[in-house]
């Protein structure tokens, strides 16, 4: 793609070359000479020191910066729709591979694409669009909607049901039995787990995450809502709208999200907490109680964010502390012995 189309593409405003052929876009740190990048921040101009970009997008033009830049709106958003133009998706063929075992009462839509070895069970549905990789389970009595994306290894369990621009990457887990037991003497009884998983539309799942179906009625993931890879979601969970749920987050059983909620690398949520609306929790927080709207926590257990900072500063004194105490101990034992 020619410089001058990119800028063109994004709606932005060239300063330097226009002629110029970009075959790629990267991350500042990792730049080459043939490819675009872009700067969110100014303090980010420094991770280009010694490279040069083909061209940079940016907010505001730097002259000072002796490299090709395209001044756009929003960096970032420009950044994704480069990408998206160098690195188109693949158009996979629509039709079901000779390879596959589709049930003959599974309703797949002509416009699905169902790859080599990918299993779809009786009375499962596909909608239009929809691209079964290889290698997929779709159980009985599922159903996927239109445009989505199931990639190699991910299994959809029965009944569990995918709204429309679903995408599920590898070996996502959706509606495997939920983790049940009571005890009975010396035995460790299963509770039977007959409910399903409800994935809405526009959600996306990374690797290796899963879902577990519910023990009566349903788990939902909402609208809009975007999973990391190795997720734990249990049972009976009810997540929000446009969530943003992060790598190594584990919720336990019947935990219920609101909409707009994000929560950091290895948060931890146990059974029938209600997490507010715009509520945020920090990495590596464990979520003991019910949170408010818009709270902000950290730590664990998990508090009110400033004051979980507090402890943190607290904590990093300690040492020092300690060291002072035990010299007031030894003046007061001095002084003691004068006496």
């Amino acid at each position: 793609m020619k410089l001058l189309d990119l800028a063109k593409l994004v709606g932005g405003r060239v300063h330097g070359e226009t002629d110029r052929e970009i075959r790629g876009i990267a991350q500042a740190d990792d730049v080459r000479d043939d490819e675009a990048t872009f700067v969110d921040d100014p303090k980010y101009w420094a991770r280009l020191a010694g490279k040069n970009p083909a061209v940079v997008l940016t907010a505001a033009y730097f002259p000072d910066q002796p490299v090709t830049q395209i001044v756009v709106a929003d960096p970032r958003l420009a950044a994704v729709q480069t990408a998206l133009a160098l690195t188109p998706e693949t158009a996979e063929a629509p039709g079901v591979s000779p390879l596959a075992l589709v049930d003959p009462t599974a309703r797949v839509s002509p416009e699905a694409t169902v790859g080599a070895f990918a299993y779809v069970g009786p009375g499962a549905e596909i909608g239009p669009r929809t691209v079964v990789m290889p290698q997929v389970y779709i159980g009985p009595g599922a159903s996927v909607g239109g445009g989505c994306r199931l990639h190699p290894g991910t299994r959809i369990g029965e009944r569990c049901r995918l709204g429309d621009r679903v995408i599920c990457h590898h070996n996502v887990s959706i509606g495997a039995d939920g983790f049940g037991y009571f005890r009975q003497g010396d035995v460790q009884v299963k509770v039977p787990q007959k409910g399903l998983v409800v994935i809405e539309d526009d959600v996306e799942i990374g690797a290796n995450s899963c879902i577990d179906r519910a023990t009566f009625g349903r788990t939902v993931i909402g609208a809009g809502t975007k999973i990391d890879n190795l997720v734990q979601i249990a049972h009976n969970c009810l997540i929000g709208r446009r969530c943003l749920v992060v790598s190594q987050t584990g919720l336990a059983g019947s935990v219920v999200v609101g909409d707009d909620v994000i929560l950091a690398a290895r948060a931890a949520v146990i059974p029938h907490i209600r997490i507010g609306r715009g509520s945020v929790v920090g990495a590596n927080a464990g979520v003991m109680r019910d949170l408010p709207a818009d709270a902000m926590v950290g730590g664990i257990p998990a508090k009110h964010h400033m004051a979980w900072k507090r402890e943190m500063v607290a904590l990093g004194r300690l040492p020092e502390a300690l060291r002072e105490l035990q010299r007031l101990k030894e003046r007061v034992a001095a002084l003691e012995s004068e006496q």
